[in-house]
């Protein structure tokens, strides 16, 4: 599959020119040719793989001084000034596509930005780009305080960053001082690092090394922390899923995980009990909330079925693998879950929920709420002295 178009018209050849005009006797890479801002609709003429809210884009060769062969080529889609995708293609086979979003403003105020990069790599024989890097970026510029060299306003920089390597992450936030400076020397102690090997496996994540930095203190006993440093939105919340699913004693019902690019416009995610799934929407954004809610619903329907009120596989499997329920308040908790399932109303995708009583008086939603309510504070509350440490901290 070849990704970069044979454009070569309006490309200014720049035949040698060295790339690091400070010390170019150091620098083993050379600019071969350069454009300026093209066009979009010129790439159009020879691709279909433009990002679909670029308006032009600058394409760029480089090369090496001691291998005449080797060449990379960087195409860089622009949406007025801002980056929106870069590709890049070497001479010995590697192909990689760079995503920018650039989100605007962040939760601490109008003087924050967010920019995420997701970066995708064609993998040794597979036809398809796997994602193996993602990048947030976080920027707050004080209004008070001024850097005393340059007189401009200081910038806080903070940096979260997962490098992807199959089941494997490896993770790190970094702070930069306010001055927003990041050549700041590795002894400093006013930069911060704090990092962890992730490993996914079936059951939670497994940190295999922990990295910190003198100045920040990774916490002992936050159950939470691996899923903190994961950027990946499906991941995130199908680690998170597991882990409720785990807390819940529900790891024999093998209940399956799904990430979906949409779904109804009032829907974050829905657990089906015919086929034994938790699905979410691509667009959810309230990980924990979510997630501990839906399994929760996973969780009510397998206490019906332990009562003999459950009519789908799933309902008769919770009761093969858990048996009857022998506790007489747990048993009357679970027919309280059965006449609620049999009352749930019927919803639509575009009704406002919170405007339907039926929906939120029902005793599955309520419970379910409560579930997800207790979750997102315990996971804000054994978060707090972390992210302390940290200008914007981790989500």
């Amino acid at each position: 599959m070849k990704i970069y178009p044979a454009f070569r018209k309006s490309i200014y050849h720049l035949k040698q020119d060295i790339i690091h005009k400070i010390n170019p006797e150091k620098c083993k890479f050379v600019l071969l040719e350069k454009t300026p801002k093209i066009n979009i609709q010129q790439y159009k003429t020879f691709s279909d793989n433009t990002p679909q809210n670029a308006d032009s884009f600058t394409f760029v060769t480089i090369g090496m001084k001691d291998d005449k062969n080797f060449k990379k080529k960087i195409t860089t889609f622009y949406s007025g000034e801002n980056i929106v995708q870069r590709l890049f293609e070497t001479s010995d086979g590697e192909r990689i596509i760079r995503e920018y979003e650039h989100l605007g403003q962040d939760v601490k105020g109008s003087n924050c930005k967010y920019r995420k990069i997701v970066q995708k790599k064609m993998a040794d024989g597979r036809p398809e780009f796997v994602t193996n890097l993602i990048e947030e970026m976080r920027t707050y510029i004080s209004e008070t305080k001024k850097n005393k060299k340059t007189g401009k306003n200081c910038l806080k920089l903070e940096i979260i960053k997962n490098i992807i390597d199959g089941n494997k992450i490896s993770a790190t936030i970094t702070e930069y001082p306010f001055n927003g400076d990041r050549k700041v020397p590795k002894i400093s102690n006013l930069r911060k690092i704090a990092g962890l090997e992730i490993e996914l496996n079936e059951s939670t994540p497994n940190i295999t090394g922990t990295f910190e930095t003198t100045n920040v203190k990774l916490p002992a006993n936050d159950k939470y922390l691996p899923y903190r440093f994961i950027l990946d939105t499906k991941t995130k919340i199908k680690e998170l899923t597991k882990h409720f699913i785990k807390e819940k004693n529900l790891d024999k019902l093998n209940i399956k995980v799904r990430v979906e690019d949409t779904l109804g416009n009032n829907t974050a995610g829905y657990f089906d009990e015919e086929r034994n799934e938790i699905v979410y929407a691509m667009s959810t954004c309230d990980f924990v909330r979510t997630s501990a809610h839906e399994v929760e619903h996973a969780y009510q329907y397998c206490q019906i079925g332990r009562v003999g009120k459950g009519y789908s596989q799933y309902g008769r499997n919770s009761r093969k693998i858990f048996g009857p329920i022998d506790n007489l308040q747990e048993s009357m908790e679970a027919y309280k879950y059965s006449i609620a399932s049999i009352n749930y109303p019927k919803l639509t995708d575009e009704e406002d929920l919170s405007k339907n009583m039926d929906y939120m008086n029902n005793y599955l939603e309520v419970k379910a709420r409560e579930a997800g309510e207790r979750a997102s504070k315990e996971y804000k509350e054994k978060g707090a002295e972390f992210n302390k440490q940290f200008f914007f901290g981790l989500q």
